[in-house]
């Protein structure tokens, strides 16, 4: 079996991060709505940002995208967009929404259209900048944009690179969650 097709196995960091979000306490056709918002909200933005314009933009899509030209106005410079990475070693993947330059270095930067900040989002991020620095990129800092549902100006969460942190946190996942799997105690 190749790398390739055996990575389709590969663990998610939202998966990861899921029991420790909260999210479990929500009701499942509410994440859903929120998630299928997201995922349209992002295509759109996608498009803006590779200069095709605004496509399929509904009711419910409109404010997060007003919000998010309000923060991509400022101009941004893209050296990554939906970059997927990969580490062997522990079996995981996540997937970035952007790698910008700034001033101070490459930023992982993330959309984000929920309701409120979620405490995975710094882990999130740490995962994000631990795979996009095996892959060669040097990450300096990670970049959550929380799109406003009123299209005012995103508010914007920065967030410590912790590779540590999201080692620890795999660590307790792996303990609690693919042991239980393997029938391991």
């Amino acid at each position: 079996m190749d790398k390739n097709s055996d990575r389709e196995n590969y663990r998610r960091v939202t998966s990861i991060l899921y029991p420790f979000s909260g999210l479990k306490e929500i009701s499942p056709e509410v994440v859903q709505r929120a998630a299928d918002r997201g995922t349209k909200v992002h295509k759109i933005c996608e498009a803006i940002v590779e200069g095709l314009g605004e496509f399929n933009v509904d009711e419910e899509a409109k404010p997060y995208v007003e919000s998010f030209k309000l923060w991509w106005g400022e101009g941004h410079e893209v050296v990554e967009m939906e970059k997927r990475f990969w580490d062997d070693n522990n079996r995981l993947t996540g997937q970035c929404d952007f790698i910008l330059k700034t001033g101070k270095g490459l930023n992982i930067v993330d959309l984000k259209t929920s309701y409120r900040p979620s405490k995975t989002w710094s882990v999130q991020g740490s995962a994000y900048a631990m795979l996009a620095r095996q892959a060669g990129y040097d990450i300096q800092s990670i970049q959550f944009i929380h799109l406003n549902k009123l299209g005012k100006y995103p508010k914007i969460y920065e967030y410590p690179v912790d590779e540590t942190f999201f080692l620890d946190v795999l660590r307790v996942y792996d303990y609690f969650f693919e042991n239980k799997k393997a029938g391991k105690k």
